[in-house]
């Protein structure tokens, strides 16, 4: 039921425009009625207003900020998918950023995920650079796999904005101490980390860690075997090239060896290494897993970026897959010819 009430239980103030303060009485109590509604019409209509008036203002300002002379000149990439693709693009566009003066922005979630694990400052926190860089026109990586040398050898004079995954080191080598100082490990996660090994090592009977070399494995299979995975040109590495990989290491340490095994798949890779002397990472965090693997002597990896960026903190022997996607397939048509060695780092040994 709708009462009709005159419009002087509504008053209106102007402050500038696009503001008005809209103060409503119901003289009725609890009832409905046409003031009621007709002040939520206008406040809804006031509060649009707003926020055009707010996104004018803002559009104008940045416009203005982007023909200043001697301005800041920013670059970003649109950062997606897992941890390891998240650390490429992050590496890349950083290095990017230091070879031409350039301030980095980047989306604040894409940054805390990496954060999880590592104690690397936060990206500029600038809204006009961030809608100047990411309102520009894309630039996109030909070659996500392996070094694109028409990116890498690109001069950049104004705002840039990259979308691609840049799987190379050689983007970024001449800037490698700095990415090295970027991602150092959290602190209370590498105490964790270090507290866990201990503890898996004391279970095995091993009296202190100096007496075995640790050697990490990385198994993913999981969701690579999902059809999307294989469509696109995914392998999986088979069981003989992790048996032949353990048995490379085995023969060039001095210590017993004790393998450290995170996987998404537990129960294959359980079937498959038959070792007694070895600890299955069960039910951890990704960012956990990463650390404890990263504390390992040596290590094994299979498909992936997440591997690699373990690989790369690992100081010892390093074993890549040398087969991770089928020949002509998609993936195969984003991957570079020489990827073998511009997507493995130096020194890493591949096998199949």
């Amino acid at each position: 039921m709708f009462r009709v009430h005159a419009l002087r239980h509504c008053s209106f103030t102007i402050s500038r425009p696009g503001t008005m303060n809209i103060r409503c009485m119901n003289t009725r109590g609890g009832r409905l009625t046409l003031t009621s509604v007709f002040c939520v019409l206008l406040i809804i209509i006031v509060t649009y207003n707003q926020l055009v008036y707010d996104v004018i203002v803002e559009e104008l300002d940045v416009l203005r900020y982007k023909y200043q002379a001697g301005r800041t000149k920013y670059i970003c990439c649109d950062m997606s998918g897992g941890l390891g693709n998240l650390l490429f693009q992050y590496t890349f566009t950083l290095a990017m950023s230091l070879r031409f003066n350039m301030t980095m922005v980047c989306e604040t979630d894409k940054i805390h995920t990496i954060q999880q694990i590592f104690d690397i400052p936060d990206c500029a926190d600038d809204n006009r650079g961030f809608r100047l860089c990411f309102g520009e026109r894309a630039i996109t990586n030909k070659f996500n796999v392996g070094y694109d040398s028409k990116v890498g050898n690109m001069l950049l004079e104004d705002d840039t904005h990259f979308i691609g995954y840049f799987q190379s080191w050689l983007y970024w080598i001449k800037y490698e101490d700095t990415i090295k100082e970027r991602l150092t490990m959290k602190s209370d996660l590498k105490a964790s980390a270090k507290s866990y090994i201990e503890a898996c090592l004391h279970e095995l009977g091993v009296e202190t860690r100096s007496s075995v070399s640790l050697v990490g494995v990385h198994v993913r299979r999981g969701d690579l075997l999902n059809y999307k995975f294989r469509w696109y040109g995914y392998f999986v590495a088979p069981e003989e090239y992790f048996h032949k990989a353990m048995a490379y290491i085995t023969k060039r340490v001095r210590k017993p060896v004790v393998y450290v095994i995170s996987s998404n798949d537990m129960e294959w890779s359980r079937a498959a290494v038959k070792a007694t002397n070895a600890v299955f990472l069960l039910n951890n965090t990704r960012e956990f897993d990463f650390a404890v693997l990263t504390m390992c002597d040596h290590f094994i990896m299979s498909v992936g970026t997440f591997g690699w960026w373990v690989g790369w903190h690992i100081q010892g022997i390093v074993i890549y897959y040398l087969k991770p996607f089928r020949p002509d397939s998609g993936l195969s048509r984003v991957t570079t010819n020489d990827y073998v060695t511009t997507f493995a780092y130096p020194k890493w040994i591949g096998m199949s």
